[in-house]
């Protein structure tokens, strides 16, 4: 029963942060994002590796996420929004510091995908494009979660893995849902 309402809190939240999303905005954003690293760019091949290397800082910042959050959920106690703040920041910086440390060994991977799994650059934008709104999304959640602990404390009671992998599903429907109204090139 307890997993039940916290399912249907995250419902809610997940829906709350999308709803009324103006898709165009977030399509300009996007664009405007992709076709600066695109003009950066001297060729293709360093155009992809720029939204590859984004997709790695996004994919570390998830798992720190996902830490940070099931701390708080077996601790039973949320952080303050100022004090998560600070410590997503200071993630977020030492995960900058080490994608720049790997960047030549993160490239020859990224090499290697483009010809062995034949990657198309119209599906490195889409993930690019996942990769960062999913950030954003799960950056807005912990923060609603955070900042309304009368609400929210319910989640204390649930199973912390298994409501993590409702978050996670939630986050991918509604992603899906937003990013395919977009075309981004």
């Amino acid at each position: 029963m307890a997993q039940e309402a916290a399912n249907k809190l995250i419902e809610k939240v997940c829906h709350h942060l999308v709803h009324g999303m103006d898709i165009t905005k977030m399509e300009q954003h996007f664009q405007q994002t992709i076709d600066m690293y695109r003009q950066s760019a001297q060729k293709d091949r360093d155009f992809w590796d720029m939204l590859m290397m984004n997709m790695l800082y996004f994919t570390e910042n998830e798992q720190v996420w996902e830490q940070e959050l099931l701390k708080m959920l077996k601790a039973k106690k949320w952080l303050t929004p100022v004090a998560l703040e600070e410590e997503l920041l200071v993630h977020q910086l030492r995960i900058r510091q080490q994608v720049a440390e790997q960047i030549d060994a993160a490239k020859e991977v990224f090499h290697q995908q483009y010809i062995e799994e034949g990657f198309v650059e119209e599906a490195i934008i889409y993930d690019y494009a996942y990769s960062s709104a999913g950030h954003s999304m799960r950056a807005d959640l912990l923060m609603v979660l955070v900042s309304t602990p009368a609400q929210t404390q319910l989640l204390f009671e649930a199973d912390p893995q298994e409501t993590i992998r409702i978050i996670n599903g939630y986050i991918a429907y509604h992603l899906d849902g937003l990013l395919n109204k977009t075309t981004l090139r």
